[in-house]
C-alpha cells in the first residue's frame, strides 16, 4: 500500500554559495501499459474468455519505494531462473512465446509458479490503477460513430482518465506526478506523449456538463501537478508489473473471481480501496461503457 509523505525541503547551490529553494513535493510514479485493441470500429480476435476491452493503466508507487520493489521482483527472479523474458501476463496464462516452458513443467510446479507469480504481484507496494473501456459498449454509445476531432480514439479517452485520477491521488498526498509508459513505435509514442502535452496545457476534453460529477482537474492542477512523460522498454521491471496490473484489472472488470486480479484485490493493491471510499468514485479505477456488461448480469441474476 503507497505511504503518503510529506514534502522535504531540497537545497540547491549557486556562484554566491549554498541558497535553499521552497520545498518540492517528492514524486509518485505512474506507470501504465495498455491492453486490448485501441480502435473501436475494428474487431479484435476472439479472446478465449470471450470478453472484449480495451484499458490503459498500470500501478502507481512512490519513488522512493520503487527499490524494494525491484527487490522483491528479483527475488521472484532468483526462484524462477527460467524466466529469461519480460513477463507478460498473456503470454504466461497461455504458455507461449518466451513461457512455453511452463507447458513442459508438471501440473504441480506450474501451479507453483503461478501462486509465487500472484504472490510477488500482490506484495508490491504500490496502488493498481486503469480505466478499462468495454468496447463493445463505447461502439453502442455512438462514440466510434463521430468524425474529425469528435471522434476519439480509445488511447486517448483513457489514458486522460488514467492520469487525471493519477494526478488527484498525487496531490492528495502531497506529490507531484511523472508517467511513464512502454515504448511501441515512433507513431504511437508521439501520440501517447501528445496526449500528456495536451493535459498539461489545456486540461481535459471531455464535455464539462457530464463530467462535472467526477470533480474534474483544470489545467493549472495539470499544470502544477504533472511533472514530465517518459517512455521505458518493456524489459523495465516496473513496467512489467504495470503490464500483469492493467491485464489482471481489464480480467476483473469482467470476472471478479479472475485468479490474478482477485490476489491484488484481496491484498489491498488496488487504489480504489485506498482512498477513502467518497473518492472511490472519482480517483479509483474507472469501468467505462459497461452498459451491456451490467444489463446483461442483472438479466441472468433474474433469470436465475
Amino acid at each position: 500500500m503507497l505511504t503518503p509523505q510529506a514534502a522535504n525541503p531540497e537545497a540547491a547551490s549557486s556562484s554566491l554559495g549554498a541558497q535553499t529553494t521552497a520545498p518540492r513535493a517528492p514524486l509518485l510514479h505512474l506507470y501504465v501499459d495498455e491492453t486490448g485493441s485501441r480502435h473501436p470500429d475494428r474487431k479484435p480476435p476472439q479472446a478465449g474468455h470471450g470478453y472484449d476491452w480495451f484499458a490503459i493503466g498500470g500501478i502507481l508507487i512512490n519513488a522512493e519505494e520503487e527499490e524494494a520493489a525491484k527487490q522483491l521482483y528479483a527475488d521472484f527472479l532468483k526462484r524462477w531462473p527460467q524466466v529469461q523474458h519480460p513477463l507478460h501476463l498473456t503470454d504466461i496464462r497461455a504458455e507461449k512465446k518466451g513461457f512455453a516452458w511452463l507447458g513442459r513443467l508438471s501440473d504441480e510446479e506450474r501451479s507453483r509458479f503461478l501462486l509465487d507469480l500472484r504472490t510477488f504481484l500482490g506484495n508490491v507496494p504500490v496502488a493498481g490503477t486503469a480505466c478499462v473501456i468495454d468496447r463493445p459498449g463505447y461502439y453502442e454509445r455512438g462514440y466510434a460513430k463521430r468524425y474529425g476531432d469528435e471522434k476519439w480514439k480509445l488511447c486517448r479517452s483513457a489514458f486522460d482518465i488514467v492520469v487525471e485520477r493519477a494526478a488527484k491521488y498525487a496531490k492528495l498526498n502531497g506529490r507531484r506526478l511523472k508517467v511513464f509508459y512502454e515504448r511501441a513505435d515512433p507513431v504511437t509514442d508521439a501520440q501517447i506523449e501528445g496526449y500528456f502535452q495536451n493535459l498539461k496545457t489545456n486540461g481535459l476534453g471531455f464535455d464539462t456538463g457530464t463530467s462535472a460529477k467526477y470533480a474534474p482537474f483544470s489545467a493549472a492542477d495539470f499544470g502544477e501537478t504533472l511533472v514530465g512523460i517518459e517512455g521505458k522498454d518493456k524489459r523495465n521491471k516496473m513496467m512489467q508489473v504495470a503490464d500483469s496490473y492493467v491485464y489482471s484489472i481489464a480480467r476483473g472488470s469482467y470476472d471478479r473471481k479472475f485468479d490474478f486480479f482477485r490476489r491484488i484485490f484481496e491484498k489491498g493493491r488496488l487504489v480504489t480501496t485506498q482512498v477513502d471510499i467518497a473518492l472511490a468514485p472519482t480517483l479509483g479505477i474507472k469501468r467505462y461503457c459497461f452498459d451491456l456488461v451490467d444489463a446483461a448480469r442483472t438479466n441472468k441474476k433474474g433469470r436465475d
